[in-house]
Order: C-alpha cells, then sequence, then structure tokens
C-alpha cells in the first residue's frame, strides 16, 4: 500500500487548477540526443558512419535521455560537433568519387636507416611517417614493397600503423633479389591521416656479425575499397547542379540542403550568409566545391541542425497554439523514429495538411509499419526496461561460468522481440507481465532448460511457450533478473525498486546518509533473504524495505544471471511475499499476476512513454494529459500501439506556448 501511497502523493503535488486543464504546457528547445545524431545523419546523408558513438554521454532524467531539459552541449561537445561535420561531408561528397592510389617514398631517421637503392634501408629498429588525407571515411588498403637481409631466427618484422589505432607486424621474408609487396587493410576517418611504417625487431650478433635489417621501398595507400558507396546518388542528392561557380547553383544546392538539414524552409538572409562562405573560400584561392563544403559543414554544426528549434509567435504568451506543420513533422519523426522526418512527411509539412486530424493518425500508423519505429524499442523500450545496461556489470565469472556474451546477446535479442510482439502485434500490455510465451534461440534454450528450437544467432529467434516452465512475462527474463543482481548474487533491493520505479511510477525515497548495503559478498550466516529481513529492525529501512523487498524476494527463485533454482548456498529459496503488504503471492507468477492487476501499472506504462516523448511528468499540466491517455489506454484494451497514436494526436502534442 505504501507504493500506492508514494504514487497519489506525488499525482497530488503535480495537481493544479481547472484553468490548468488544456495547456500543452511550456517545451524546452530539445537538443538532438546522441541516437538521434546518428539516425539523422544517416538519413540526411545516406552514410554509414556513426559519429555520435565518440560524443559524450547523454544526461538522463526521469530514466530517459530524450528529456530537453537536461540535453546540454559542453565545449567539448562543440568540438566534436565540428569535426563530425567534417568527416560527415567530406565522406558523402567523396561518394561519388572510386578508389584512388597514392604512392609515397619514405625517409626514416638517419639514426635508424639510410637510403638505399631508391628506397630505405632500417639498420635499426625505427620508423618512417606518410601524411595522407583520406577522401572519405571508409577501407584502405596500405601497401608496402620490402625485403629482409636475414639474420637470427626470426624474419625481419614490418610495422604499419595509423595513428590511433594498433600497430600491424607481417614478417617480410623476401631477399634482395625478389622484394615483395605486404598490405595491411584499415579503417580511416575522411581528412588528414598520420601511418607510420617501421622496423619491430632488430637483431645484431656481435660473435657472427649477423646483422638483420629491413629495407623499405615506397608505400601506397589505396581506397576507399569496395566502391563507393550508395553511388554517384549521395553526392548527387547534395550537389544537386553542376556549376559550382554559379551564384544560383550554389544558392540551389545551399538551400536545398539546409532546408532538409534544419527540417524547415529556410530565409533569403540564411542562405545569403551561407554563400558568403563560399565566396570567403574562393577570395583565398580554394575552388567553389570546397567552399560549399565548408557552407554545408556550418549547416551541420547550426543550432537550426543540433536542436529541434520551435517558435512561438507571442513567447511570453500563455495561450496555447498549435505548432507549425514543419514542427509537427519533425516532433512525429523524432517521437517515432528517433530521426528526422522523411519526403512524405516534408511533403505534407509544404502543404500544410500534415495538421489534418484525419492524416496526422493516418501518418502516425504509416511511420509505426515502417522499419525505422524499430527505435521505440533501440531507445524507449530498451531503457524502460533496462536492457541498455546489459553489459555494463559483468556477473562473476568463477561462479557463474556459463554466462558469456553468446547468452547476453540472447538475452538481449529475446526482450528486444518480446516488446516488438506487443507493439507490432497489437498483444494487449495487460498481458506484458504474465505471458506464456517467449522468444529464444538454442543457447538461450539450454539456459532456460527448454527444448532446443533449432535456431542459432540472434536474428531469428523462435516463439515458445513458456506454459509448463516457472517463467511467465518480462519479469522472468534473463536480460531483467541479470541487470538487477549484483555480480555475485541477487538483489532483492534492486528488484523490487525497479518494480516500484518502472512499474508502479512509485519510487522510494533516496536512502538517508549512513545506511549500511549488505555488499557483494557470499552471504555467511543465514539466507539472503533471513539477512535483510534481519536489516528491516532498523526502522529508518524498515519504512522502504517493507514495499521493495517481499517484491524482489517473488523473484529470488532466479540467480544473478537468471538461471532458475531452488536453493541459495544451501538454503532453500522462500520466494512468497505480499504487494504492498496486502496481495499475497507465491513465487514469480504469482508476483507478476498481482502486479498485472494493478491500474497504476498501466498508467505508468503511460507516463513513461509521455517522459519518453520528451516532456518532464512531473509539471502540472502533465498530469492532466496522462490521465487522458490513460483512460485512452483503457479504452484501447491496453494496446500499446493505439497508446501511441493516441500520444501523437494528443493536443499535448500538437501544440505548446510560450512562457512569460
Amino acid at each position: 500500500m505504501r507504493a500506492h501511497l508514494w504514487a497519489v502523493a506525488a499525482l497530488c503535488a503535480a495537481c493544479g487548477s481547472s484553468e490548468q486543464r488544456g495547456d500543452p504546457g511550456r517545451v524546452t528547445l530539445h537538443r538532438l540526443n546522441n541516437a538521434e545524431y546518428n539516425n539523422t545523419v544517416r538519413d540526411l546523408l545516406g552514410t554509414s558512419l556513426r559519429p555520435a558513438d565518440e560524443f559524450p554521454t547523454d544526461d538522463r532524467a526521469y530514466g530517459f535521455d530524450t528529456v530537453a531539459d537536461v540535453l546540454r552541449v559542453s565545449t567539448l561537445g562543440m568540438e566534436l560537433y565540428e569535426t563530425a561535420a567534417v568527416n560527415l561531408i567530406t565522406e558523402t561528397l567523396a561518394s561519388g568519387i572510386g578508389a584512388t592510389s597514392q604512392q609515397f617514398e619514405i625517409a626514416g631517421s638517419t639514426t635508424s636507416g639510410q637510403p638505399l637503392n631508391n628506397g630505405w634501408l632500417f639498420f635499426s629498429a625505427g620508423t618512417a611517417n606518410v601524411e595522407y588525407t583520406a577522401p572519405a571515411a571508409g577501407s584502405y588498403r596500405i601497401s608496402v614493397r620490402a625485403y629482409e637481409q636475414a639474420a637470427g631466427p626470426d624474419p625481419a618484422l614490418l610495422s604499419i600503423e595509423v595513428v590511433g589505432q594498433q600497430p600491424q607486424l607481417i614478417p617480410v621474408t623476401a631477399l634482395a633479389a625478389a622484394p615483395a609487396v605486404y598490405t595491411a587493410d584499415v579503417t580511416l576517418a575522411a581528412g588528414p591521416q598520420q601511418i607510420v611504417v617501421g622496423f619491430a625487431n632488430d637483431f645484431y650478433d656481435p660473435a657472427s656479425m649477423a646483422d638483420r635489417n629491413l629495407w623499405v621501398d615506397h608505400v601506397i595507400v589505396e581506397g576507399p575499397l569496395g566502391g563507393p558507396t550508395g553511388g554517384d546518388s549521395r553526392r548527387g542528392r547534395i550537389l544537386t547542379c553542376a556549376d559550382l561557380d554559379s551564384a544560383d547553383c550554389q544558392a540551389q544546392i545551399l538551400s536545398g540542403f539546409a532546408k532538409r538539414a534544419w527540417r524547415r524552409p529556410t530565409t533569403t538572409a540564411e542562405i545569403d550568409r551561407l554563400r558568403a562562405i563560399v565566396a570567403d573560400a574562393v577570395s583565398r584561392g580554394d575552388s567553389a566545391e570546397t567552399g560549399i563544403r565548408l557552407a554545408l559543414q556550418a549547416v551541420l554544426v547550426s543550432p537550426h541542425f543540433l536542436y529541434r528549434v520551435e517558435v512561438d509567435p507571442t513567447p511570453d504568451s500563455r495561450t496555447p497554439h498549435p505548432v507549425t506543420s514543419w514542427e509537427l513533422a519533425s516532433r512525429l519523426s523524432y517521437f517515432l523514429w528517433s530521426s528526422m522526418p522523411d519526403d512524405e512527411l516534408f511533403a505534407l509539412a509544404e502543404s500544410d495538411t500534415l495538421r489534418d486530424p484525419a492524416e496526422l493518425e493516418r501518418q502516425v500508423r504509416r511511420m509505426l509499419d515502417d522499419p525505422k519505429a524499430v527505435a521505440l524499442i533501440d531507445n524507449f523500450a530498451e531503457q524502460w526496461l533496462f536492457t541498455r545496461a546489459l553489459g555494463s556489470q559483468d556477473p562473476d565469472y568463477t561462479l557463474f561460468p556459463e554466462y558469456d556474451d553468446e547468452l547476453e546477446a540472447a538475452m538481449r535479442a529475446e526482450t528486444r522481440r518480446y516488446f516488438e510482439a506487443f507493439l507490432r502485434e497489437d498483444i494487449p500490455m495487460t498481458e506484458f507481465l504474465t505471458a506464456d510465451f517467449t522468444y529464444v534461440n538454442d543457447r538461450l534454450a539450454d539456459f532456460y532448460g527448454l527444448p532446443r528450437p533449432g535456431v542459432t544467432g540472434t536474428d531469428n529467434l523462435v516463439r515458445v511457450s513458456l506454459a509448463d516452465t516457472p517463467r511467465r512475462g518480462f519479469l522472468m527474463q534473463g536480460s531483467f533478473l541479470r541487470v538487477t543482481s549484483r555480480p555475485k548474487r541477487t538483489s532483492p533491493v534492486l528488484r523490487g525498486k525497479w518494480v516500484l520505479d518502472n512499474l508502479l511510477c512509485a519510487p522510494p525515497p533516496p536512502p538517508p546518509p549512513g545506511v549500511g548495503d549488505l555488499g557483494d559478498g557470499q552471504m555467511t550466516t543465514g539466507s539472503l533473504r533471513q539477512q535483510l529481513e534481519a536489516h528491516l529492525t532498523n526502522p529508518v529501512c524498515a519504512s522502504c524495505h517493507t514495499v521493495m523487498d517481499p517484491i524482489g524476494f517473488g523473484l529470488d527463485q532466479f540467480d544473478a544471471i537468471g538461471k532458475y533454482r531452488t536453493e541459495d548456498g544451501g538454503y532453500a529459496i522462500d520466494a512468497t511475499g505480499s504487494l504492498f503488504g496486502q496481495i499475497p503471492f507465491n513465487d514469480g507468477r504469482g508476483l507478476a499476476a498481482a502486479l498485472a492487476e494493478q491500474p497504476n501499472v498501466y498508467r505508468c506504462i503511460v507516463e513513461k512513454l509521455y517522459t519518453y516523448s520528451g516532456r518532464p511528468p512531473i509539471r502540472i499540466d502533465a498530469v492532466e494529459h496522462i490521465e487522458d491517455l490513460t483512460r485512452a489506454f483503457e479504452a484501447s484494451n491496453y494496446s500499446f500501439k493505439e497508446l501511441v497514436v493516441a500520444m501523437a494526436t494528443h493536443p499535448s502534442f500538437t501544440s505548446r506556448r510560450g512562457e512569460p
């Protein structure tokens, strides 16, 4: 009951007067988070580069990295945005250019070598540098013509290294009579690269005067390999006219690109500023294409690209107004796809028909059927269900030797495919905690003690029945059970707290300062449950743990990697408990069934999705919206797909206001 009281208290604290009803709330300027950035450049440029993988980790609020209020930009972040813009534009405009080959002569330090026969003889360990500018990101082949002057038991080792990557050591067995070509395949980012070629294992025997040396001729760098990514279409989609020196052509290229990148029409003044960048580059002796590249890079570091910009006609007015069709197109695409609008959404924004209620609903349903709606799994479900945390803390391999990368990947894939079934197949969310099916491959089936379905890998999991097993629904999947455990043992506290936080939206208060923890070691006296129950003799601890711990006890038949068990350390598992101290259960299945009967679970699902859409759930206006959407969720027989449709067409999503 206490968890219910926490939820009621949080709700009442946010309640406002009736005059607040219908208020869509103020919306903070939303920076693209890392997932949105990667997806946006993919759809804008057709690139396979993922620059945001190297960006600082996004801040999270209320469990999600989509809440605009905490998406800040640091100085380092701006530097990385600039680097990414350079690499992205260079790679895209090189996409219509085939592989190139460039030859370099080398000269190292005279302390380790000397010129010989138009090449360089390393007579001791040393290196020589090659400065190379990669026209595009991709795979490259570095070829070195070389021979050894043999001595000692081993062949000479040729070292080929790209600065910032591991060197590749290649045995050289060719002799001076017939030098051979030795190659190393590397991955390069677009732009300047430093390649280091060297001799890695010098050998000299004073007694016999045996001296191992390495002779290197030229170095050839070839690439990008595999042909241009996307052919001429990627370059041609940006450079839409041929006369790059023409002011009209430049304006056409820049306005077309900026319109898509900024997700709205551009102004004449904006294009004039971009064209000024081109003119400045030309005045300094660069080509028009170089100037256009610089202007395109400027587009990608503009706040209009990095942020989802929405404008209030009267910024200090609290009167709600509909967002523009362009703003609505972006709201939809980033909510459902974590990416920019596609051509159809742009066309509807251009004609200002997207805000028509029938058209808006049609677009939401179309977008949910699109493969890009997998973003709801990647970004909403994986944060809500904590599967993003899988792998962030490994179990103790001496205690759980069967846990490996293959099993972990299968667990992650199981939860993804399970959630997808509720999204795509319209299974009521009332079954999310109690369903008697899941998705496994042979590896996960063996772990769960199920018959093998005869499939391997994580791309083609098979639906199987759990009817005669102790497992039911999400709470008994390996991914959840692993991320709510310690490395050496289960954690009823973590599991109970997760349920309160993420299924009931009733997080317990933080522990008071100085409260101890049981630690991560093996229990020495009594079962884990007995030790935790003894912990409750402290009334300060008991106020929260009497609610959290019984929930976790209900799942304690599953160990720290999610395997079913009946005892722990020689003690029989007692999985009985009660929900809120009022609803008894005997095991995990009973706990799941009790939770599935709680209305607050379904309100909490609405709150989580509402928060993921970018709006903190604690504002006065948010409470009203969540209650409205919860009623719609109930009316749809708890269809998650219909909840998404209701949320994307709700006035709180399609309108905004200013703030004094």
